[in-house]
């Protein structure tokens, strides 16, 4: 007991290396914007199938109408966010007027006629169009 009194230290912390830390926060970065583009893509081949598949299954589809106005709404909202945070306003501007025209709340047309079928195949043309127009420059201004 006489001895002399012993102080706890806390252990010296290892300095932070700041080429490990960017190189991490790098490889971060890389995959949120390769997961990013992967759920986009999804969204599009969704929606791009689903109105496919409206089109040519048009006489069995009136009961099932507000499910797909629901989703194609969804997607083109979706995509109308991607595309002005990536600043394709030309792009982001169609995507909110295709969300408005399915939106299921306030629905601009019945899935029963002729032309509402020719809308509803036209409608696929900007899904496919963002396909060939943004593939290449999503991944990097998301």
């Amino acid at each position: 007991m006489h001895g002399s009194p012993q102080v706890w230290e806390p252990p010296l912390a290892k300095p932070l290396d700041e080429a490990v830390w960017q190189a991490w926060l790098l490889k971060g970065r890389a995959q949120d914007r390769q997961s990013s583009a992967a759920r986009i893509k999804a969204v599009k081949w969704t929606s791009l199938v689903g109105l496919l598949a409206v089109a040519a299954l048009w006489s069995h589809i009136t009961p099932y109408q507000e499910v797909i106005r629901f989703i194609v709404a969804a997607s083109a909202m979706v995509l109308a966010f991607q595309a002005f945070h990536s600043r394709h306003y030309a792009f982001a501007t169609v995507f909110g007027a295709l969300a408005l025209l399915y939106n299921p709340l306030a629905p601009v047309f019945n899935f029963s006629g002729d032309w509402q079928q020719a809308v509803v195949a036209a409608s696929a043309t900007p899904f496919i169009t963002s396909f060939a127009s943004l593939n290449g420059r999503t991944a990097h201004n998301v």
